[in-house]
C-alpha cells in the first residue's frame, strides 16, 4: 500500500497545473485513486454545481475531504483545514488553492472550505466501514461567490 501511495504522490506532482480547472480535475483524480487504494467505495447524491462556487464541506476526517473532492472537482482552501490535514494533502500532492479564492473561481474551479457539521453545507461526506457517501446540495440552494 505504501508503494501505491508513493506512486500517486509522484503522479500528483507531475499533474500540477497553473489552470485552476485542470488543477481541480487533477485533485479529483488523485482523491479518487487514494480512496481506491484503501478499498473505499464512493457514493454521491446530487451533481456538481454548473458554475464555480465556494462549497462549504462538513467532513469528520481527511478521508471525507478526499471523498468530497473525488465527487466534485474542486480545489480545497487548505487554510480552513487542520494543520495535519494540510500537511497530508501536501505530502500526497493534492492540488489546493494557491491564489486568492476569487481568482480560482474566475479561473473556472470551485473551492471547498471546511465548515462545522452544524453549519448549512453544500457538501457532506459521511463515512462507514465500506466507504464514503457525499451529499451535494442542489445548485439552487448554493450561494454564488
Amino acid at each position: 500500500m505504501i508503494a501505491r501511495l508513493v506512486g500517486v504522490a509522484i503522479d500528483a506532482r507531475a499533474a500540477r497545473s497553473r489552470d485552476p480547472r485542470e488543477a481541480a480535475e487533477a485533485a479529483r483524480w488523485i482523491a479518487g485513486n487514494l480512496l481506491a487504494i484503501r478499498g473505499l467505495r464512493l457514493g454521491v447524491d446530487g451533481a456538481p454545481p454548473p458554475c464555480p462556487r465556494v462549497l462549504a464541506l462538513a467532513a469528520r476526517d481527511l478521508t471525507g475531504v478526499l471523498a468530497a473532492i473525488a465527487a466534485v472537482p474542486a480545489l480545497v482552501d487548505a487554510a480552513t483545514l487542520p494543520r495535519r490535514w494540510r500537511l497530508a494533502l501536501r505530502a500526497l500532492g493534492v492540488p489546493v488553492v494557491d491564489r486568492p479564492v476569487p481568482l480560482v473561481l474566475a479561473g473556472g474551479a470551485s473551492v471547498v472550505v471546511s465548515a462545522p457539521a452544524s453549519a448549512p453545507c453544500a457538501l457532506r461526506a459521511v463515512g462507514d466501514a465500506t466507504g464514503y457517501h457525499v451529499h451535494v446540495a442542489p445548485a439552487e440552494r448554493m450561494l454564488v461567490a
